[in-house]
């Protein structure tokens, strides 16, 4: 099940929700699904909040990420210890565990716009069904200096370019054999594939491991099995050779679990 398209699409200014405004309209997550399916996403389907018709999230402020945590540059981030059955994505400078949630979106950056699969939307559940349900925060592919994503030719490489993401040695799908990587690029039909998330010794594979089977799951789709373009909508999104979307432009940021078996790629222009 997805989102409405009028959901989707929305350009209507978003209500008040306080601390969460900036992260909704300045973060990957905000800008490739749109901010309130994003907002729905971070606080029902990984924070496990309940929604309702009051929402609580925004009205009652439960949900309140800081700005650049000390060693977390332009990322907005929450403390582990407040949602401890959630896996910790990151570590700070005094050494506290966090998680983060999105990253800042530097202004001259334009973010490639997808379709959240999303198939509980719309799907009343308890909190005790959403915490046994929760998904895996936001992977976001950080490099030594702290800047977000590579460029795709480097990412398909990533293992060989190990020492420039900050979290080498981290397994961040650990538990899981297998998982589907889904694409819903404008335009053009849904496409997935299976991305095996251990080595050949069976052991859970490394955050360089994943950059590089995403990259090649991503390049593989745009050069040769996006297949038609079914919607003329978006020509700005066209998927080819220059002027419209190759791979040569495409910047791998990070992933977001769509579902407790898929992941999708979150993707920016590097020009």
């Amino acid at each position: 099940m997805e989102y409405p398209l009028s959901l989707r699409l929305s350009k209507s200014p978003l209500p008040n929700l306080g601390r969460l405004y900036h992260m909704l309209n300045y973060g990957y997550l905000g800008q490739t699904f749109g901010a309130l399916v994003a907002k729905r996403h971070l606080c029902y389907n990984v924070l496990c909040y309940v929604e309702d018709q009051d929402d609580l999230v925004v009205n009652q402020e439960l949900l309140r990420p800081d700005y650049s945590y000390p060693g977390l540059p332009r990322t907005f981030s929450v403390s582990h210890d407040l949602y401890s059955y959630l896996r910790c994505n990151s570590v700070a400078a005094d050494s506290s565990r966090r998680i983060i949630l999105d990253c800042e979106v530097a202004e001259y950056m334009r973010v490639v716009p997808q379709n959240l699969f999303a198939p509980y939307a719309g799907l009343p559940r308890s909190q005790s069904e959403l915490q046994n349900a929760s998904l895996v925060p936001p992977i976001f592919f950080i490099l030594r200096d702290h800047s977000v994503g590579l460029r795709l030719d480097t990412a398909r490489s990533a293992e060989s370019y190990s020492p420039l993401l900050l979290y080498n040695d981290w397994r961040p799908m650990e538990g899981k054999a297998s998982i589907k990587m889904r694409i819903e690029w404008y335009g053009y039909r849904p496409w997935q594939t299976q991305i095996q998330l251990r080595n050949r010794k069976k052991e859970p594979i490394t955050l360089p491991r994943l950059v590089q089977l995403v990259a090649s799951g991503v390049d593989r789709f745009l050069r040769q099995e996006h297949g038609p373009i079914i919607d003329y909508s978006y020509p700005e999104w066209r998927i080819g050779e220059r002027p419209y979307v190759s791979p040569d432009r495409v910047v791998l940021v990070g992933v977001v679990a769509a579902s407790s078996g898929s992941i999708m790629p979150i993707m920016r222009l590097a020009d």
